[in-house]
């Protein structure tokens, strides 16, 4: 069962999901858990894989963990006494801990530089994943981003644009990027007008103007823009000489 458990966090980690791992450390009396036994949950508390012992016991860590995410804490111990009707009275004492992923990175699209993103992506230690806009692979490939995470379409006449932006916009990804030229970019951005989207929180044409003109070339300077915005920094330069003004030390 444990090895169960930590493939699935491998695997959640992996795609850059937050989970939390809770372990039984202690138990008084005859409850139905024993030390040592593991479950994972969800960010909502829903079981991923594994168990504490019971499904009463399941469903107050679950609960527990959600919690322990809300409140933005990392580890804490909580005791369960009452089981739901399963056999054994007793304590139990469960660790529960939280596990970030890497930030994500969802390209929507594909093409050579969503092939390119991928690759740098991986390097720089975000999680790539890669899908059809408007797909449901595309829509639980953004379920649940946050501040640190993006997402760059990479295809600005796909006919999912306008709609997946709309959802993506009123969210909590710290970037959202279309990929084009500024000849292209206010067609969609009135249609997103008209709906009523947020366009304060969109970047396009998407990247920082470094002259990129081949693929990789343009996914780095993505790339370069998604880690200033959900850093944020300016994304100027560090230098301090060379035709820059020099401060004093």
């Amino acid at each position: 069962m444990s090895a169960d458990v930590f493939a699935a966090m491998d695997e959640a980690r992996r795609d850059g999901r937050t989970v939390v791992m809770g372990t039984t450390v202690r138990t008084d009396g005859d409850p139905p858990s024993a030390p040592g036994n593991r479950a994972l949950f969800a960010p909502d508390g829903a079981l991923l894989a594994g168990t504490i012992g019971c499904n009463g016991l399941d469903r107050k860590a679950g609960r527990d963990g959600a919690g322990l995410l809300a409140a933005g804490e990392r580890s804490g111990i909580r005791a369960y006494t009452s089981f739901e009707g399963e056999p054994g009275e007793g304590v139990v004492e469960v660790f529960l801990e939280a596990f970030a992923g890497p930030p994500r990175l969802v390209v929507g699209g594909a093409g050579p530089v969503a092939d390119a993103l991928a690759a740098i992506g991986g390097i720089v230690g975000l999680a790539v994943r890669a899908e059809p806009p408007g797909s449901e692979a595309f829509v639980e490939a953004t379920d649940g981003l946050g501040p640190g995470d993006a997402v760059v379409f990479v295809d600005h006449d796909d006919p999912a644009l306008v709609p997946a932006l709309g959802g993506l916009l009123g969210g909590r990804a710290g970037y959202v990027g279309v990929m084009g030229s500024r000849r292209h970019t206010p067609g969609f951005v009135a249609r997103l007008r008209e709906a009523g989207a947020d366009l304060g929180r969109l970047h396009s044409p998407t990247g920082l103007d470094l002259g990129a003109r081949r693929p990789p070339e343009i996914a780095l300077s993505i790339l370069a823009e998604v880690m200033a915005v959900t850093h944020a920094r300016p994304g100027g330069s560090l230098s301090i000489v060379g035709g820059a003004e020099e401060s004093p030390e």
